[in-house]
């Protein structure tokens, strides 16, 4: 830094330089900052403009000569060091002992066990980066989240983009390697969630705080809830989904027994009546292909002063051919009425339709 700085107050400034050096005016940024390092013909020009031989000799006593591939990896090392270092990566000290941090990080978590994904963007470099989906109509909740990144991670999603397959839906992504493996340190696996047994982060369960409790349901409630029974006479109870793969193909549930073709879907009433390799089919299902992170969910909602119930609605075919097991944790019409104000639903649509529902 100081030889380039001598070196450009010799023409006024580095852009100037540059145009002495032959070289583009970004080069000597980045040698400025030690993005890059100097190539040796560059360094003896610098120390000539410089006239310094103070530095000259300061620079030949701890200067030392690396090769091509050298700079190369070293200039990758310091950019990389410069994007962390823009960056907030909360550490498991700082969750522990700031609530109010917990409480945001437990809810981007959430949103992207919900309603995201870790995704490896450059095969090459093992990079990672996480994107996040809303319908078209969830404006809101995009603004939530994209408000925390900006408060937990300094760091900005910019606004709502379309898939771009004609689907009503908006979506985020967030490009850092380093938020994308904080968030699989912290429970997001990469690739397809519902392969995998997913857990909400320790520091969340083993949290006292109801703050974090709130803030890890509520993108649950808001990404994957939905009244049920509003035309009944007992009024509008509200329900959670999730689905988790199976390894059970074509050929394990005959696809005859479909009570909804055009969804491929076995609903609870028709499995209960069937086995799968001799044992009950809900009980086998119920086994092996258990929503690890609805547990937690029903855990914490439990914390919370709820009753919810917790069992498997459906089956369905995917398009590989395999089937996938639904989940649904239930919430009865009295609780639901302290969605709103205990703020699990945060989302206009939902809140609305709650609050029409008479529930609140």
């Amino acid at each position: 830094m100081e030889l380039v700085e001598k070196a450009a107050a010799k023409y006024g400034n580095c852009q100037e330089l540059a145009k002495r050096l032959n070289i583009p005016k970004s080069s000597v940024h980045y040698y400025r900052i030690g993005r890059l390092t100097l190539p040796l013909s560059v360094l003896e020009s610098l120390l000539r403009i410089a006239g310094d031989e103070d530095l000259s000799n300061r620079i030949q006593e701890k200067g030392v000569e690396k090769d091509r591939s050298w700079a190369t990896e070293h200039a990758q090392d310091v950019f990389r060091e410069m994007c962390r270092d823009k960056l907030r990566l909360p550490t498991r000290e700082q969750l522990d002992n700031d609530g109010e941090l917990r409480a945001k990080a437990a809810t981007i978590v959430s949103y992207v066990l919900a309603e995201g994904s870790v995704w490896m963007q450059k095969k090459r470099f093992g990079e990672h980066a996480v994107n996040i989906t809303f319908g078209g109509h969830e404006n809101d909740l995009y603004d939530h989240f994209r408000s925390l990144c900006r408060e937990v991670f300094l760091y900005d999603i910019g606004p709502p983009q379309l898939p771009g397959n004609g689907a009503d839906a908006i979506r985020g992504f967030i490009y850092s390697r380093f938020i994308a493996e904080w968030m699989i340190e912290n429970g997001v696996p990469p690739g397809d969630k519902a392969m995998n047994a997913t857990h909400l982060p320790r520091w969340v369960m083993s949290s006292l705080d109801p703050r974090t409790w709130v803030a890890a349901v509520q993108p649950w409630c808001d990404g994957e809830g939905s009244l049920i029974g509003r035309q009944s006479q007992f009024g509008a109870g509200f329900s959670i989904a999730q689905s988790r793969h199976t390894d059970l193909d074509f050929h394990s549930v005959s696809c005859d027994l479909a009570t909804d073709r055009r969804r491929r879907a076995i609903n609870r009433e028709t499995l209960k009546s069937k086995e799968l390799f001799g044992v009950p089919a809900l009980d086998y299902c119920g086994a092996l292909f258990r929503s690890d992170v609805f547990d937690d969910v029903l855990e914490l909602l439990k914390r919370l002063g709820f009753h919810p119930t917790m069992r498997i609605s459906s089956l369905h075919l995917r398009n590989d051919g395999f089937w996938s097991c639904n989940w649904t944790i239930s919430i009865m019409r009295d609780e639901a009425a302290k969605l709103v104000p205990m703020r699990l639903v945060i989302q206009s649509r939902k809140r609305n339709a709650l609050e029409s529902s008479k529930l609140v």
